[in-house]
């Protein structure tokens, strides 16, 4: 069998996207590794069974802070000067990842795009690599980084998402391949602890979510307010919403009694019990809310959002909005066309058997292996880059 390091980004989301792979993979005989930062997320990654390799655990927890991967991230997309800092984790990294690959001498990367460090160095030592991605766009196209380092454009990128999905003709993607895996959502992880006594069976459910980092969208907590002003005059729903843990429950007036809020949820858990999904727009959270057949009200703000509400509406699985001007009425007419209107949840449904028969298929981990099988046959060095000019 192989040994196969999939590299993520250190944020929740690209935690959780790999993880289903990660674990099918291993079922299947493989060494499987997670390489990224971050201590609280090794204990994680530990805790749904996984082996986590931390970056600059030698020299101190400096993959563990966001505006720092963040501006990482720009800079080396821009091609910019890294600063003395930058510079000091980059030779970390450069120093950490070439005993890795003598120590364990890996078969695959399968690296985030989300840390392009890594496929540069992955390319300096020879190692054969993949992209692993869990959004339906690759921040390294079109950038200069891929005018300096032309060969990231032809590296095959995996997709964790069907591609029925996506846009019937994907757009800004390179020149590289595109394998789409299916949603690879790891519906057995570990979730927070729930009294479900508070949720009552007798109404329909409306689940609101930002998702792992909501402190980041303006306005939060007066949109939150306004979700929970549209419910109170619909009695036959009950909101759960997921404020996240830096909102002040207090600082909500006139909560009225079908509105439960909650700092952390069971997300997975909550959704197979839910109508409707109110979102941002992630893609992760979108397609947990299609593995069990949920429609959609999305209010998207940056990054792939937009892009992602608009294949919301496109495919027909819900409605979108705009979070900084929606009003109390608009809300709860929204609510009422999506809760009310059978298509939604009759094309939700329709996507989550697709997502079924990707995963009945196992299409993520023979797509994996197919190119396991294509190393096998060339020599140790080979790069997957290469291949995919042809």
């Amino acid at each position: 069998m192989s040994t196969i390091v999939i590299s993520i980004l250190p944020e929740l989301g690209h935690i959780n996207s790999p993880l289903k792979l990660a674990k099918s993979l291993m079922a299947r005989g493989h060494d499987v590794y997670i390489l990224g930062g971050g201590a609280d997320y090794k204990s994680y990654s530990q805790t749904e069974g996984l082996r986590y390799i931390t970056l600059g655990e030698s020299v101190g927890d400096v993959f563990n802070t966001r505006p720092l991967m963040r501006e990482w991230l720009e800079g080396r997309l821009l091609c910019r000067p890294l600063d003395q800092r930058l510079t000091r984790v980059v030779e970390i990294c450069r120093r950490e990842i070439d005993g890795l690959v003598r120590n364990l001498r890996p078969d695959l990367f399968m690296i985030d795009p989300f840390m392009p460090e890594i496929p540069l160095i992955a390319h300096e030592l020879g190692v054969p690599y993949v992209f692993l991605n869990n959004a339906l766009f690759n921040p390294l196209d079109d950038t200069p980084l891929a005018h300096t380092a032309p060969y990231l454009s032809h590296v095959p990128e995996l997709i964790l998402c069907p591609q029925e999905f996506d846009f019937p003709e994907p757009q800004g993607r390179g020149k590289r391949k595109l394998y789409y895996l299916g949603a690879e959502v790891d519906l057995q992880r570990h979730e927070e602890m729930f009294d479900w006594s508070r949720i009552d069976p007798d109404k329909r459910l409306i689940y609101c979510s930002f998702g792992s980092m909501p402190e980041v969208y303006p306005n939060l907590e007066r949109f939150f307010q306004r979700i929970i002003e549209a419910v109170r005059n619909l009695p036959q729903y009950q909101l759960v919403l997921k404020t996240g843990p830096n909102f002040a429950h207090e600082g909500f007036k006139n909560v009225p009694a079908n509105a439960l809020l909650l700092r952390r949820a069971p997300q997975l858990g909550i959704l197979q019990r839910t109508s409707i999904f109110i979102m941002h727009g992630g893609l992760n959270g979108i397609k947990e809310a299609l593995c069990y057949g949920v429609p959609m009200i999305v209010f998207p703000s940056a990054h792939d959002q937009p892009m992602n509400a608009a294949r919301v509406a496109y495919h027909r699985l819900g409605v979108t909005g705009d979070a900084l001007t929606m009003a109390v009425d608009q809300a709860r007419a929204m609510i009422q066309k999506v809760g009310e209107t059978d298509l939604y949840r009759e094309r939700a449904n329709h996507f989550r058997n697709i997502i079924r028969r990707y995963e009945e298929a196992q299409v993520s981990a023979m797509v994996v292996e197919a190119f396991l099988q294509r190393l096998a046959s060339k020599p140790r060095m080979t790069v997957l880059a290469a291949d995919a000019r042809g």
